[in-house]
């Protein structure tokens, strides 16, 4: 009699699913093997990041580089090593209305900077682009060239052909300009950077006679003002995961359409691995999006 993984194999050849869609039948056997809730939940909520960067009027500059869908994405935290010497804005909350800090020791730019970075990181993850986060860990760094410090990982990304992307939110009231992308210098102009400036605002390359970010080949996202409902929306407790998704969402899903990502592959979500006694051990051929093995099937002799 066969053995089972070999009639797993017959059954896989003569289902209705095409071989031309081998990735299609793998999720679909595995997606049948997982509960249908919580898995795949992503919850979002609207959230208004204010007005666009009054300067993309001004904007002086096209990304036409284009870059490979797999290239290397190193996201990095606004401010997160420069406490006490650039250390962003406290947002309205706490200047203003007497709000107690998000985290002591760092402004609240700081704060929304890293859990913003962070959660762009592990959504861009799980739909298959190739990207990690860097933290220098040490908060006040006072040389700008010391090696780890988020200029020194982000040239060294650059100039390695990588893209580097550093998070920050603008001041509120009258000083912020608004959300927007200051882009990099160093390197040109990416596609990514103009499908991020159509989503967000732009500043000019040369915004306050190029910024120390860019000038080494980091582009500068500002997400929004800290204040009105993003910044109500992020320090709530009962919103703020999922303001941080929603944010998130936006900026990985703007990456994606820059590098072409394939829209069915992307907005697939990445499946946990299955239990060892219900998944297969042939190991499947690298794929942007990593598809478990399908599940082995029980057989009645």
């Amino acid at each position: 009699m066969p053995s089972r993984s070999a009639l797993a194999f017959i059954l896989l050849l003569i289902s209705p699913v095409p071989l031309a869609q081998p990735l299609l039948a793998q999720t679909l056997l595995a997606q049948a093997a997982l509960p249908r809730e919580p898995y795949g939940q992503f919850l979002r909520v609207k959230v208004n990041t204010g007005e666009r960067s009054r300067l993309t009027v001004k904007k002086n500059w096209l990304g036409k580089r284009r870059l490979n869908p797999t290239v290397p994405i190193l996201v990095l935290a606004g401010h997160a090593d420069s406490q006490g010497i650039s250390p962003g804005t406290r947002g309205y909350a706490v200047a203003v209305n007497g709000a107690r800090p998000m985290q002591p020791g760092i402004t609240d730019e700081t704060f929304w900077n890293l859990k913003t970075a962070q959660r762009i990181v592990k959504l861009g993850r799980q739909r298959g682009l190739n990207i990690r986060f860097y933290d220098p860990g040490v908060r006040t760094i006072h040389n700008g060239d010391d090696p780890r410090t988020n200029w020194s990982q982000g040239k060294r990304h650059a100039q390695a052909g990588g893209y580097a992307l550093e998070i920050h939110y603008d001041a509120y009231g009258h000083d912020g300009l608004g959300s927007g992308v200051i882009p990099r210098v160093y390197g040109g102009q990416t596609v990514i950077d103009e499908y991020l400036a159509r989503e967000f605002g732009s500043f000019p390359w040369d915004f306050r006679g190029v910024l120390g970010a860019p000038k080494r080949g980091i582009t500068i996202l500002e997400v929004g003002k800290l204040e009105g409902d993003l910044e109500n929306k992020l320090r709530n407790p009962a919103t703020r995961d999922r303001a941080l998704n929603t944010i998130a969402d936006r900026v990985v899903t703007t990456m994606a359409q820059a590098l072409d990502v394939p829209k069915p592959v992307f907005q697939m979500p990445a499946l946990p691995t299955l239990p060892a006694n219900r998944a297969t051990a042939s190991q499947q051929p690298s794929l942007p999006l990593q598809i478990p093995p399908p599940p082995a099937i029980n057989v009645t002799r």
